[in-house]
């Protein structure tokens, strides 16, 4: 997974670069959600672990990237740090409540369940990307 994760992170600057960043993000995000359920329920088959393992630490990792690139081309220069942050990190604040949720559904419903709400999470979160605007070529104050 983590090498995986490693070639998404370095890889999505150049997709989003050329396609634009909300495709490629939707696009990250697509394939993360229906890896998830797969790679959970094939979990118990190594050769699976070791083919899918890497696709989904690219999917699932590699979308990250649209941060660093989207955020800094969303808001003005006087207020691009402040910002950046407190849109990155209160994302993460509430990500926080991830482990818990997953593993309290896993426990009531089964880990089916819990999958299939981190997929719906990983596909809200590509439909919300087209709330935003497109910031391809965008120049910067």
């Amino acid at each position: 997974m983590q090498i995986g994760a490693f070639f998404g992170y370095t890889s999505f600057g150049f997709f989003a670069d050329r396609f634009g960043r909300r495709p490629v993000f939707v696009f990250f995000l697509a394939c993360a959600a229906l890896l998830v359920p797969v790679y959970g329920q094939l979990a118990r088959h190594e050769l699976v672990l070791l083919v899918l393992g890497p696709c989904l630490g690219f999917f699932g990792h590699g979308y990250f990237s649209v941060f660093v690139a989207m955020l800094s081309e969303l808001f003005p220069t006087r207020v691009r740090g402040t910002a950046q942050g407190l849109v990155y990190n209160v994302g993460r604040a509430f990500s926080a409540l991830a482990p818990y949720t997953v593993g309290a559904l896993a426990d009531r419903s089964g880990i089916g369940s819990a999958l299939a709400v981190t997929s719906a999470f990983f596909l809200a979160g590509a439909g919300l990307m087209f709330l935003l605007p497109e910031t391809r070529a965008k120049t910067l104050e």
